[in-house]
């Protein structure tokens, strides 16, 4: 469950960061949304997500493909 609330966690903090982004009208180079820190949030929660909800009884290649593309992008992040 901890993973669960971790990419919950991850999900509410890109959220707000784009609602605030949003309510603002235009996206700053100097955000986290422009600087693609809001992305590399979201990418982690939804790692998370599918590591929570991995079931081994069930494999789906799309899936484990998606997850593999999250680790490598999150591992070439600064």
């Amino acid at each position: 469950m901890s993973q669960l609330l971790s990419a919950a966690a991850q999900f509410s903090g890109a959220v707000s960061d784009l609602v605030e982004e949003a309510r603002e009208g235009a996206i700053k180079t100097h955000s986290n949304v422009g600087s693609g820190d809001t992305l590399t949030i979201a990418a982690d929660g939804l790692r998370l997500l599918i590591e929570a909800t991995d079931s081994d009884d069930n494999p789906d290649a799309a899936v484990n493909q998606l997850h593999g593309a999250l680790i490598r992008f999150l591992e070439e992040r600064p």
